[in-house]
């Protein structure tokens, strides 16, 4: 069978499944059927179709209104949600670093002062982690780390440049839960939780939180790859001399955009004082970038940065994701959901800590096998972790966060992330998929170790305790 003919056998396989789900169940309410039903056609579509991923999400959102899963406001407003124009500042504002050399400069600038092939990685590693604070989009991150492969020859018979190409990419996905804005999805995740709680992660807490996991992740991923993919020898092969960068001094430009931003990340830590939204901050960031003669791009030009196919998606994933809340079709799927795992009703309660944060680091770590979306894992399991919390009396923020970055891994397959296909495909010499199996066979236990290590060493201490 191709794989064409098999894609489209597990997609029947998958409808047929979903409309069993869907027509068969008693005790679901008109409104929580079509929920449902539009929900798993979107996953469906997402997992075994080519189609565009943000017109699923946009496509699915509108028919939930003349199902009445959703009403016409509640379409409406998702196009002028806070988290949309949080986005496209956040978009804005990696433009203007991405632009104005910025970016280039920070990852540039560390590997430069590389000597050894090991040093040139542990450097690029630390390079790499401020960037999720800097620009919003993972793949916006990868194209502003490219350059930094021409510091290793373009040589088929040299390992050392595949191996490089397979660390930029894998630093930048695992190192996305430093930063509430590092990822849609984050964000997504937050409304989710406002929705239903009223609450938020922050800025500032979600840094607390996430940047210590981030950091020694990376810093993991960055070990195992250096001592799967490469000899002791190749790790201490000097890099040659023509590896320099641009050490100018910094340009009015650059200088302007570091204002803007040091701005705006202050004020993003400093919500609770000042009682701007980080949203209205981000738009405030995207007018002072944009204006004449005192901005660093024309507004048309920060527009075409924006993208609005993920802002769109991120839009109709929230849509999807409230109409499973609001007609209670996530609250039927609780227990079916999770009942695999132990965590059915109000279970997950009586049960050890420990037990608890494993299953939820294992289901979230593995769910980027069936869903390839950062935003459409957090749109099908945000709601049922937040009720199965509820439903159990444990503390929902933490384990919607633990669960956000549990989903942030997708390191098995190169389809997972546009920044792994970036790298896989790079002229003079990328990464092999099989490459990424085999360090995912190794990061993904790690993952989940990690996840359940930092909630007993850092993140029960920290107000995420269960």
């Amino acid at each position: 069978m191709t794989s064409g003919a098999l894609r489209w056998a597990m997609a029947a396989l998958a409808f047929a499944l979903l409309a069993a789900l869907v027509i068969l169940p008693a005790d679901l309410l008109p409104p929580a059927r079509a929920a449902l039903a539009v929900f798993g056609t979107a996953v469906i579509l997402w997992t075994t179709t080519r189609l565009d991923a943000a017109w699923i999400a946009f496509a699915a959102a509108v028919a939930l209104v003349p199902l009445q899963a959703a009403d016409q406001a509640e379409l409406m407003a998702m196009l002028g949600h806070n988290i949309i124009w949080l986005m496209a500042g956040a978009f804005v504002i990696g433009a203007a670093i991405q632009s104005s050399g910025l970016a280039a400069r920070i990852t540039g600038g560390i590997a430069a002062r590389a000597r050894t092939t090991a040093q040139l990685f542990w450097l690029t590693t630390l390079a790499l982690i401020p960037l999720t604070f800097l620009i919003p989009s993972t793949s916006g991150r990868a194209a502003a780390a490219l350059p930094a492969l021409n510091l290793l020859p373009a040589d088929a018979a040299d390992t050392r440049r595949r191996a490089f190409a397979l660390l930029i990419p894998v630093v930048i996905l695992v190192a996305t839960s430093a930063a509430l804005t590092g990822a849609g999805s984050h964000l997504l995740a937050q409304d989710l939780l406002d929705q239903r709680l009223g609450e938020r992660f922050g800025f500032a807490n979600w840094a607390l939180w996430g940047l210590p996991f981030a950091a020694v992740s990376s810093a993991i991923a960055c070990g195992v790859i250096l001592r799967l993919f490469l000899t002791p020898a190749q790790r201490g092969a000097a890099i040659e001399a023509g590896a320099t960068t641009d050490r100018a001094a910094l340009s009015g430009t650059e200088w302007r955009v570091i204002v803007v931003a040091a701005t705006t990340f202050g004020l993003w830590f400093t919500t609770d004082w000042h009682g701007l939204e980080i949203a209205t901050v981000a738009i405030l960031a995207m007018i002072a970038l944009t204006a004449p003669r005192v901005g660093v791009m024309s507004f048309k030009a920060g527009m075409k940065a924006v993208n609005w196919s993920l802002i769109l998606f991120v839009g109709g994933a929230m849509l999807l994701g409230q109409a499973l809340i609001n007609t209670q079709a996530a609250g039927w799927l609780i227990d079916r959901l999770f009942a695999l795992a132990g965590l059915e009703g109000s279970r997950a309660g009586t049960l050890p800590e420990i037990a608890v944060v494993g299953a939820v680091a294992l289901i979230s770590t593995a769910s980027h096998l069936f869903l390839t979306s950062h935003v459409a894992r957090t749109a099908a399991l945000g709601p049922p972790f937040i009720l199965m919390a509820q439903s159990a009396g444990i503390e929902p923020i933490a384990v919607l966060f633990i669960a956000t970055v549990g989903m942030n891994y997708c390191l098995t397959l190169p389809a997972c992330s546009k920044a792994l296909l970036l790298f896989q495909d790079v002229d003079g010499g990328g990464f092999r998929p099989a490459d990424l199996l085999r360090l995912s066979a190794v990061l993904a236990p790690i993952n989940v170790a990690l996840m359940i290590a930092a909630y007993f060493a850092w993140w029960k201490w920290t107000g995420l305790a269960l």
